[in-house]
């Protein structure tokens, strides 16, 4: 399981209630209502139980939801391999659900964004088969011969096994899916990382209250402009010849602090950084990433305080918060809920709703699950 720390160190060197009716009689989605699904990790068929349990898709995985609000908190990726099908239904039903008046609302978690950034040690490695293709094979070949070049003069030709094992078939095609112009990335980067909707706060993770700014939208501000800037200086080494489009994130980081390294010391024997100045502006975001919303522990899609503050110290704080931002709620996924069900806590004020939807060798207790809100009343829904 990634997380912040060990992803830092790479770069770096209940109340619940059960809903018991069957499948079979689901009904039609009420109106004026919305519903809030987490983590979702590749877990596709068990992602479209749970859209149907809840009214908002068919048989047929076509909207029904009419006017419904539907949010995903983040963490499509990672770990399951039907992350293209889950891809394609959301990217099929935001438009069909506007079309009938409602709404489908797509958040960033850390999965998504450390997918951007080119890490993808948590991806399964038979989820790259779905982005092969019959020109796969040259296209590893070609990659190959391409980070020969940029290796400049190392032993890369004689690890060339080692390195196709790095590269199934499938995983270039796999990281340019989710490139800034990808059919997955341009999507993305179109998505917030914080909605707030009639009083309700969603996100992945949470909200540091040390460092919580002000307005809510700051936050989505910030994670924009940390995307851009990490695609900007990519950009900058790939047509410098430092790295490819599909390195790893901690190539892109390596290849970033070394020409910064070179920069800084031909500034300091001429005394400015003259013609170089526009390069190093281009390349710190990437060499400073472990502050990127993406990355830091305390960022919004990491933060796990919601669920590990206790009752004494965390009420005061979610009170605060709450205080701070005019609202009645927040809900988040992020941190896998070890009873199986939705945790709520400091007088109903925040649910935490990844209930490990990916069950099996994640999460043993896992299982579907999503809140729906109507009005003020907020209801656990599960599918058993």
């Amino acid at each position: 399981m990634t997380t912040p720390r060990t992803l830092l160190a790479a770069v770096t060197a209940a109340v619940a209630l059960s809903l018991s009716a069957a499948a079979s009689s689901r009904p039609e989605a009420p109106e004026g209502r919305l519903v809030a699904i987490a983590d979702v990790h590749g877990a596709g068929g068990a992602f479209v139980k749970i859209l149907q349990r809840t009214g908002l898709i068919d048989e047929q995985q076509k909207w029904i939801g009419g006017s419904a609000v539907f949010v995903q908190t983040g963490d499509l990726l990672d770990r399951g391999t039907e992350i293209k099908p889950v891809l394609d239904l959301l990217m099929a039903l935001e438009s069909q659900a506007s079309a009938a008046g409602g709404r489908v609302q797509v958040l960033l978690g850390n999965h998504e964004g450390i997918t951007m950034l080119g890490e993808t040690r948590d991806a399964a490695q038979d989820v790259y088969r779905a982005f092969a293709d019959e020109k796969s094979e040259s296209r590893r070949e070609q990659g190959f011969q391409a980070a020969k070049k940029i290796a400049k003069g190392t032993t890369l030709d004689k690890d060339k096994d080692a390195w196709m094992a790095a590269h199934p078939p499938g995983y270039i095609e796999y990281r340019d899916a989710f490139a800034p112009n990808g059919r997955y990335g341009k999507w993305l980067r179109g998505k917030p990382v914080v909605v707030e909707i009639d009083g309700t706060v969603f996100m992945h993770g949470g909200i540091n209250p040390t460092s919580a700014p002000d307005p809510l939208d700051a936050i989505n501000k910030r994670a924009r402009q940390d995307l851009s800037e990490w695609d900007r200086g990519l950009k900058w080494l790939i047509q410098h010849d430092l790295a490819l489009p599909f390195s790893t994130l901690q190539e892109i980081v390596a290849a970033a602090s070394d020409e910064y390294a070179r920069l800084a010391a031909r500034a300091k024997a001429d005394g400015t950084l003259s013609g170089d100045a526009a390069a190093a502006e281009a390349i710190l975001p990437i060499v400073n990433v472990a502050a990127s919303t993406f990355v830091n522990s305390e960022g919004p899609v990491w933060f796990r305080g919601y669920s590990t503050w206790t009752d004494e110290e965390g009420a005061p704080l979610m009170e605060g918060l709450l205080k701070k931002y005019k609202v009645k709620r927040f809900i988040t996924g992020h941190t896998p809920q070890p009873s199986g069900r939705i945790g709520v806590r400091f007088n109903n004020t925040l649910y935490l709703i990844d209930t490990g939807m990916l069950d099996g060798k994640f999460y043993p207790n896992g299982r579907p699950s999503a809140v729906e809100i109507k009005g003020d009343v907020v209801t656990p829904v599960y599918v058993e």
